[in-house]
């Protein structure tokens, strides 16, 4: 049985081991005379030690210890953990031969992402103890809603080509004189072509027509951006489908590889989706908010 001042010996002693060096002589030194005047009276010192609390909070309590995330970025850092887990996961499901292929390959393996979260959140939280001045806070006119343009309309450009190209592949290599096992190779399949093919059309063609909206107004509104997450789930859900309903192409090769694609597509996708919620999210939780004065 230990005496109260071998009980006292023992805290201060596991305190003291978690502060830095320079600090632990002061403090054990300050905290023995404090415990020794709040267990001068006790009955059960050991239950009194415990209400103190355990030794790593009493360490907080004299300097801030250090941290892998920062309290602030802990929503981040849970988000993009939990994204690029998914990420990884979706893509292993296109690549992998098995559930068991899959398993050694990309399932348990993805967890190296939020490592690399802790590391890099460890090492942007240091940079900003270490050089407050460089990271703090500078006003900027708010462009909350605006779009570029320009930047949009080349997009949209892209995005018509890049469709035409896709629904009309084999043609187009027949057209361009491609030998008949590429035409083969990129053909959709006729259970493909019949039904899910036209509702991708459908889906591709109803985003696009979204995405010229938005261009000609210029900026994103309520309603806009509640289409466009009602799209992307839309064809989240589809291309999902489309990975797991049968061949795309008659090559199984080039089925493989559109396959691919499209899990890093949904992938993608499901990013952005929950981007675009916490967006919502945060906006009504803060209330109804003054326009900005740009847009008044």
């Amino acid at each position: 049985m230990l005496t109260t001042e071998e009980l006292i010996d023992a805290y201060v002693a596991d305190v003291a081991r978690l502060l830095p060096r320079r600090q632990r002589r002061d403090v054990a030194l300050e905290l023995t005379t404090l415990l020794r005047d709040e267990l001068a009276d006790s009955d059960d010192p050991v239950a009194r030690l415990r209400a103190f609390g355990r030794p790593a909070e009493v360490a907080a309590r004299y300097g801030q210890p250090p941290i892998a995330v920062d309290p602030a970025d802990t929503r981040r850092f849970v988000r993009l953990g939990v994204a690029g887990v998914l990420v990884i996961w979706l893509l292993g499901v296109a690549a992998a031969s098995d559930v068991v292929d899959w398993y050694r390959t990309y399932g348990l393996p993805a967890f190296w992402w939020p490592g690399f979260l802790v590391v890099a959140f460890g090492l942007g939280g240091w940079a900003r103890r270490r050089w407050p001045d460089r990271f703090a806070w500078r006003p900027r006119r708010s462009a909350a809603g605006r779009i570029v343009r320009s930047g949009r309309i080349a997009a949209f450009a892209f995005y018509v080509a890049g469709t035409v190209v896709l629904v009309n592949a084999a043609w187009l290599l027949d057209q361009l004189g491609a030998a008949p096992q590429a035409v083969q190779a990129l053909t959709f399949t006729r259970e493909f072509a019949q039904f899910r093919g036209p509702l991708v059309l459908a889906l591709l063609t109803a985003t696009l027509v979204h995405h010229l909206v938005v261009t000609i107004h210029g900026r994103w509104r309520p309603v806009t951006r509640t289409v466009g997450m009602l799209l992307g789930l839309a064809i989240c859900a589809v291309l999902t489908w489309v990975l797991f309903a049968g061949p795309v192409y008659l090559s199984a090769d080039a089925d493989r590889t559109a396959k691919f694609w499209v899990a890093v597509i949904v992938a993608v996708s499901l990013v952005d989706l929950l981007i675009e919620v916490g967006r919502l999210v945060r906006q009504r939780a803060a209330g109804p908010m003054a326009p900005p004065l740009g847009a008044i």
